[in-house]
């Protein structure tokens, strides 16, 4: 379940308390989301998450991340126009994406037009944790200079 998006003022104040980089996922999947911010999370980052695309650049302002995951398959083609708008806009043109979809078929063709949509990362879903922190590295660097937790195992 995605958690509720936080008012704009509220959530700029705790990014700013925590000195943690922040990242910004939008996806209609709520396990995807949680799965997301508990992964980011446990390697330091501040995640807000939401499935609610038109409070997407309200929490831009709010928190400027330092990266954007992205659903392009959200509801009514929401996905591309969110992907055309960021990088059309010159607040948000430079900061990192991640494009995640579904179907690989989607990413391919998002990955035919980067003049529209940008250069981005892509990762289809599924995804494996590895995968997506390795991404996360090479965009933005890791969340700070402490122990991370990939490849981590229990025994």
């Amino acid at each position: 379940m995605a958690v509720p998006a936080p008012r704009p003022s509220e959530h700029a104040a705790e990014v700013a308390q925590m000195g943690r980089q922040h990242i910004l996922m939008v996806n209609r999947a709520p396990a995807l989301l949680d799965l997301v911010r508990v992964v980011l999370d446990e390697e330091r980052y501040n995640v807000t998450t939401t499935n609610a695309v038109p409070l997407t650049f309200a929490l831009i302002d709010a928190a400027r991340p330092a990266l954007l995951i992205i659903d392009l398959a959200l509801a009514e083609s929401a996905g591309w126009a969110l992907l055309v708008r960021l990088h059309a806009e010159a607040t948000t043109a430079a900061i990192p994406v991640i494009v995640t979809a579904t179907d690989s078929r989607l990413l391919d063709q998002a990955r035919r037009y980067p003049a529209l949509f940008g250069g981005r990362s892509y990762l289809t879903v599924p995804f494996t944790v590895e995968a997506l922190l390795r991404q996360v590295w090479a965009l933005i660097g890791t969340a700070d200079p402490g122990p991370h937790h990939v490849g981590t195992t229990n025994t």
